[in-house]
């Protein structure tokens, strides 16, 4: 009779683990389909900006070196000006930018209202901003979360640095550092 009881308790027990892996199994699937945001699902929101940092070139020289070397300008008044040419640029690109799901935005850099469309490549690495009012951006994506977006890329403009009535390339190098709100 011992021997009787052991047997149901263990049949018991086998009954109830039988009952039990059906249940661990179906949460195992639901589990495995919820899925992570795609990058297209991150980016759209409402960002701020963070950081932007720039590095400026004239040629093959920084555009300090160069205003000293081809504008006659002292190192102290080489950092003046670029102190100036930053600051003017970080306002330029300080603000807010809101990516919407049909893939058009709105912003608000440097005071100045935009819009336009936006895209992704389909590896999530680059965007592209495409203003109604200026030449397209298309800046690599460092990385890119739910609630952060690192951003780098290049800006060209054409000035004439130094009065000789030719223009010089200017390439500036942006990291652009935005917060979701």
């Amino acid at each position: 009779m011992i021997i009787y009881l052991k047997r149901n308790t263990m049949k018991m027990k086998l009954l109830n683990l039988r009952n039990f892996i059906p249940v661990i199994i179906t949460g195992l699937i639901l589990s495995s389909c919820s899925k992570d945001p795609t990058p297209e699902e991150d980016i759209i929101g409402t960002w701020t900006t963070e950081s932007a940092t720039f590095t400026s070139m004239v040629g093959n020289k920084t555009m300090t070196q160069y205003l000293i070397d081809e504008a006659g300008l002292t190192e102290a008044q080489a950092q003046a000006v670029m102190i100036l040419f930053n600051s003017e640029l970080q306002g330029y690109f300080t603000g807010t930018l809101q990516i919407k799901p049909d893939n058009t935005y709105t912003a608000t850099l440097g005071g100045e209202p935009d819009n336009g469309t936006w895209s992704l490549s389909s590896d999530g690495k680059k965007l592209t901003i495409d203003s109604s009012t200026e030449e397209p951006l298309i800046l690599d994506v460092i990385e890119l979360t739910s609630s952060k977006i690192h951003l780098q890329g290049t800006y060209t403009e054409a000035q004439d640095l130094n009065d000789d009535d030719i223009m010089e390339t200017i390439i500036v190098a942006i990291d652009w550092t935005f917060t979701k709100q």
